[in-house]
């Protein structure tokens, strides 16, 4: 995958110094070897290692993904890459193998994993999360593109996505058109011919004194920058002021967090401004590297002035932050405790802006500002990103 990257960058990644000279057998620009890799693709067939009745095909997922990212992490670190991994099935042999190879043993469901029943899921999670974190390291991107009418690990191997920003496709073939056409995608480039994605990128925030940045919810890892603008409470990937982002593209949302500062002890002035600064550094397709920066500001107000909150609230973006506060609480808590907490935020919500007369239920009305958020929140406590009913875990991952 390499071979593409450098394709896009316009000119070959020169490797680092110290790198082994042999890799050039395995890694070689697209335009040296593009005969070679098409008559190599058009070659491939089944494996034709008979698989027993009764067992499942040998896989060695986990050292496959280890290999490659050995192969760009000794070669060509903090570099933009994509590594591609597209899988029939699940690991059933080494390192991340999430079953064994026996048929008569299903793959974990999720009520095995609450029962503590799922025998392999601890350890390959374990492996794929350091190898997630060994690939974000190094900038370079994982997608996985999962075709299979079983389950295939995808539930271990979230994190190779969500730490890298790679894409997660799950599907029945890949012969399907679909599969074909959501590929292509990945592929599309602008009107100056340039892919549509960015690369190993870093974003640093940068507050006034009054401002706190509480952390991020999005396919990021932390750069461990801690200052005076970082809030002792954390959501999501937190403790810093400064993170980096393997792979970005156009419909590539982050969820920031902040808090005000010393709101009790030193009263923000009623009028006073708060500024927030996000500094972005990525690798474009062409391979230069660009630097983005946005500031904006807004007004402190009393939390009392509803009116300035009703004219300012968008119901939209509030429910997807609030979706995502909920799905990371959800990787640790209950799912009964957070279907409470975000209960807790709408009743504590609805006190605040509802006007309603005490004692009456059916005089209870909220303006058109967010008339929407209580329906938003009910879709929400049922859909896949919270239950888990009639969902495989590999589902309820890919949703996620």
């Amino acid at each position: 995958q390499q071979q593409q990257q450098q394709q896009q960058g316009g000119n070959p990644v020169t490797p680092q110094p110290g790198a082994a000279s042999g890799t050039n057998k395995f890694l070689q620009p697209i335009h040296v070897c593009d005969m070679s890799l098409t008559d190599l693709l058009n070659e491939l067939q089944h494996d034709p290692w008979p698989v027993p009745q009764g067992k499942r095909p040998l896989r060695a997922t986990g050292v496959a993904l280890s290999l490659a990212v050995g192969l760009l992490e000794s070669t060509f670190p903090n570099t933009g890459a994509r590594i591609m991994a597209f899988l029939g099935g699940p690991c059933t042999q080494g390192p991340g193998m999430v079953v064994d190879n026996e048929l008569k043993n299903p793959i974990r469901s999720h009520h095995d994993i609450l029962k503590g029943d799922a025998r392999y899921m601890k350890k390959a999670t374990k492996f794929y999360d350091s190898l997630a974190m060994r690939t974000a390291e190094n900038g370079h991107i994982v997608d996985i593109y999962a075709c299979a009418l079983d389950q295939s690990g995808l539930s271990e191997m979230k994190a190779m996505c969500n730490s890298t920003g790679g894409h997660m496709v799950m599907g029945d073939s890949f012969d399907t058109s679909l599969f074909k056409q959501t590929f292509q995608q990945v592929f599309a480039k602008d009107a100056k011919g340039d892919f549509r994605m960015a690369f190993n990128a870093t974003l640093e925030v940068k507050t006034s004194r009054e401002l706190k940045v509480m952390g991020v919810v999005g396919s990021c890892i932390s750069m461990k920058k801690n200052n005076g603008c970082v809030s002792d409470t954390e959501i999501g990937v937190g403790g810093t002021s400064m993170w980096k982002f393997c792979g970005l593209s156009p419909s590539t949302t982050v969820a920031f967090f902040f808090e005000v500062a010393n709101q009790h002890s030193a009263p923000v002035a009623q009028g006073q401004r708060g500024i927030v600064q996000f500094v972005l550094s990525y690798q474009h397709p062409s391979g230069q590297r660009r630097i983005r920066v946005t500031t904006i500001s807004r007004n402190f107000i009393d939390a009392s002035a509803s009116q300035h909150i009703h004219a300012s609230f968008d119901q939209e973006a509030s429910s997807a932050l609030l979706a995502r506060m909920a799905m990371i609480k959800a990787e640790t808590d209950d799912g009964p405790d957070v279907l409470r907490w975000l209960d807790r935020s709408l009743i504590r919500l609805c006190q605040k802006v509802g006007e309603y007369m005490k004692d009456d239920p059916s005089s209870f009305r909220l303006s058109e500002a967010f008339s929407m958020f209580p329906q938003f929140i009910f879709h929400l406590r049922r859909s896949q990103f919270l239950q888990t009913f009639n969902n495989s875990p590999d589902e309820s991952a890919y949703y996620k």
